[in-house]
């Protein structure tokens, strides 16, 4: 069972966005999940970017060139919460997911597979990715099969909505959070980015053992931008 593995699942949820949690709720229910705690999100609307600017906490995007939204930063500092409640109390290991995440029927049973065939060295887990395994899209090709159902990761930003992290992992988020200057992914792809030659271990589970639903987001929807 999923809740075996960790000393608390928390999910990330905007108090007003009452269908998503009723949703999380009935799911939590569903799969018998213990030890899970709602994380009241921060919401993006009531964000100053300008005072944080003028604070040096928040600069321009250094990979996409262009200041963040509103919504963007709500996100990031909604995971920034997570990761300080973390280690305010003390937790060790800890699966984070926002609010929209669908579980496999199957979700138990996969992670019961994967926890067993995962190293022990491991510092952060994606459950799920917008990056599918074997897709060949962005760094798939240089992830690393390792088992039936775990591979090493490589630049695993795009695995955000249902990750898993230990105490060393959540201390070095908290250190490189500040000044904001990217999107959340591209700080937790820092846990997998080979580049930086860090002592960070990165897996990914195979097949995912969570969706994501189609629901509007209440976190991220605050002045976003159009492509």
């Amino acid at each position: 069972m999923i809740s075996d593995y960790f000393d608390r699942i928390l999910v990330i949820n905007l108090p007003r966005a009452l269908k998503r949690r009723a949703a999380m709720l009935f799911q939590i229910g569903r799969m018998n999940l213990k030890k899970t705690q709602f994380i009241q999100a921060v919401d993006g609307q009531y964000i100053n970017l300008e005072k944080m600017k003028a604070e040096g906490a928040l600069l321009t995007d250094d990979w996409r060139k262009r200041d963040l939204t509103q919504g963007e930063v709500g996100c990031y500092l909604s995971h920034v919460k997570a990761w300080k409640f973390m280690v305010d109390q003390g937790l060790g290991k800890v699966l984070i997911c926002e609010d929209d995440v669908v579980w496999r029927d199957d979700a138990h049973e996969i992670a019961d597979i994967f926890m067993k065939e995962i190293p022990d060295d491991w510092d952060i887990i994606h459950f799920h990715s917008y990056v599918e395994i074997g897709s060949g899209k962005h760094y798939d090709g240089r992830r690393k099969k390792l088992s039936e159902h775990v591979w090493q990761g490589y630049l695993e930003g795009e695995g955000s909505v249902c990750y898993a992290i230990n105490r060393r992992a959540a201390e070095f988020l908290l250190k490189e959070a500040f000044p904001i200057r990217y999107l959340l992914d591209g700080v937790i792809n820092k846990l997998t980015r080979p580049s930086l030659n860090l002592e960070y271990r990165g897996y990914v589970c195979h097949p995912f053992i969570c969706g994501v639903s189609n629901s509007p987001s209440e976190i991220d929807n605050i002045s976003k931008r159009e492509n």
